[in-house]
C-alpha cells in the first residue's frame, strides 16, 4: 500500500512537471521591433502612398502585440468641389492602433506573417490656395494583411505583403466608408531582437 501510494505521488509530480503555458517559465522568448511602414493604396478610387511606423513585443518568436501609426503623404484629390466655388477638393488621412501578429515559421530565412489592425482615425477635406479645412471625419478602421518577410540579419527583417482597409463611421458629405476602405500594399523594414 505504502509503495503504491509513493508511486502515485511521484506520477502525479511528473503529470505537473510537464505543464505547458503560453507566459511563464524558462521556455518563453520575447523579443521586440520597430521600424518604418511604406503603403500604396486606393483611397475614394485614386491611389495614395502613407508613411508610418510600427513595433511591438514579440512572444515566442511567432506572436507579435504592438502598435502602429500611418499617415497619406500627400493630399489626393477628390471630385468634389468647395460649394459655392470651382476649388477642388483634396483629402488626407491619419490611423493607427493596436496591431496583432503571427508570424509562420519565423527561422527560415522566408516566412510570412498575418496580421491585424484595429484603431481610430481621421479624415480631413481641404482646399489649397489658401489651404483651408472644408470638412473633416473621425472613424474606426480594421485592416487586415498578409507579408512574406525575409530574414536579413539577426536583428533586421524585410516584408512586402498586402491589406485591406475597412472603415467604419465616416461622417462626412458625399465621402462614404466604403470610399475610405482599400486594398494597399506595404513595404516593412523591422529592426530589434527576435
Amino acid at each position: 500500500m505504502k509503495n503504491g501510494l509513493i508511486l502515485m505521488i511521484l506520477l502525479a509530480g511528473l503529470c505537473f512537471a510537464q505543464e505547458e503555458t503560453l507566459l511563464g517559465g524558462d521556455d518563453v522568448d520575447f523579443g521586440g521591433f520597430g521600424g518604418p511602414v511604406w503603403k500604396v493604396g486606393m483611397i475614394n478610387g485614386k491611389a495614395g502612398v502613407f508613411s508610418g511606423g510600427r513595433g511591438g513585443l514579440i512572444i515566442n518568436h511567432s506572436f507579435i502585440i504592438g502598435g502602429g501609426g500611418y499617415s497619406s503623404m500627400s493630399d489626393i484629390k477628390t471630385d468634389m468641389t468647395a460649394e459655392g466655388t470651382d476649388k477642388p477638393i483634396y483629402l488626407n488621412m491619419y490611423y493607427g492602433g493596436l496591431e496583432m501578429e503571427y508570424i509562420g515559421r519565423p527561422g527560415r530565412l522566408f516566412h510570412y506573417n498575418f496580421m491585424v489592425l484595429l484603431g481610430p482615425g481621421t479624415v480631413n477635406l481641404v482646399t489649397h490656395e489658401p489651404n483651408e479645412e472644408y470638412a473633416n471625419s473621425k472613424f474606426f478602421v480594421i485592416e487586415p494583411g498578409v507579408n512574406a518577410e525575409l530574414n536579413v540579419s539577426s536583428w533586421m527583417r524585410v516584408g512586402i505583403g498586402a491589406g485591406y482597409r475597412i472603415i467604419f463611421g465616416t461622417d462626412l458629405p458625399d465621402l462614404t466608408d466604403e470610399d475610405m476602405s482599400g486594398i494597399s500594399a506595404a513595404l516593412t523594414l523591422k529592426f530589434g531582437s527576435f
